[in-house]
């Protein structure tokens, strides 16, 4: 069983870079999607003038919302096709053309064995964007522990903390999040934004993902 365990957590690592280095070779071949000021979107070819490209690193525990969020933010994609996702097993990625840049988000699942590869995306990283379950009240002191260790690795990157579902009826409001979270302690030169957000509920859908305004501005303000 030990050995069978380590296979797992090799082949995950494995699929991990891997999936990094196919996030970066893909957006040659896929068509990207125009982010707009207006939130208006149309599709652009690979043909067309290459563009100075920012990276958007989307972490979290697991069943945080970091697939709905990227999901939220895919234009062209009403809110009623919008369904619950599955769990992040490797990674997603997905890539928007802003007025002023390319905005490629990486997603990294947030599984145990995923977990301590984090720190080694970060290099590459313009921005953290990380999900939080505001109303998972035991697993917030982990939540806590992986944020800050996030933070060590990199002091001067912007981070944009997400509390998600706060529809829910025993989440913590963004004052308790900002207190769970320990972000008092930060310190004043660490660009550090914390958002509330409800991006899995049917009236959050219906809403096209409450939040969701807020997070494209800020990451656009930031990038």
């Amino acid at each position: 069983m030990v050995l069978l365990r380590h296979i797992s957590i090799a082949l995950t690592a494995a699929v991990a870079a891997l999936g990094s280095a196919l996030f970066i070779a893909l957006n040659y071949f896929y068509k990207r999607r125009v982010w707009s000021p207006q939130a208006a979107y149309c599709t652009i070819t690979e043909e067309e003038e290459e563009r100075e490209k920012r990276q958007i690193l989307v972490l979290g525990l697991d069943g945080a919302g970091k697939s709905s969020m990227l999901q939220g933010l895919t234009p062209g994609e009403s809110a009623a096709k919008r369904g619950r996702c599955r769990p992040t097993r490797g990674f997603n990625f997905m890539s928007l053309d802003a007025p002023s840049c390319q905005l490629d988000f990486l997603e990294i699942g947030g599984g145990e064995d995923l977990r301590r590869y984090w720190g080694d995306y970060l290099r590459r990283t313009h921005i953290l964007v990380y999900v939080v379950d505001s109303s998972d009240r035991s697993r917030l002191p982990l939540a806590k522990t992986e944020l800050h260790r996030l933070l060590r690795v990199e002091p001067q990157l912007p981070v944009v903390v997400l509390g998600n579902k706060q529809d829910k009826l025993n989440a913590l409001s963004v004052a308790e999040l900002h207190e769970a979270l320990s972000l008092d302690v930060v310190t004043d030169d660490r660009k550090l934004f914390l958002l509330a957000a409800q991006l899995d509920s049917e009236e959050a859908k219906r809403k096209a993902c409450q939040g969701l305004d807020t997070v494209q501005d800020l990451i656009l303000q930031l990038v």
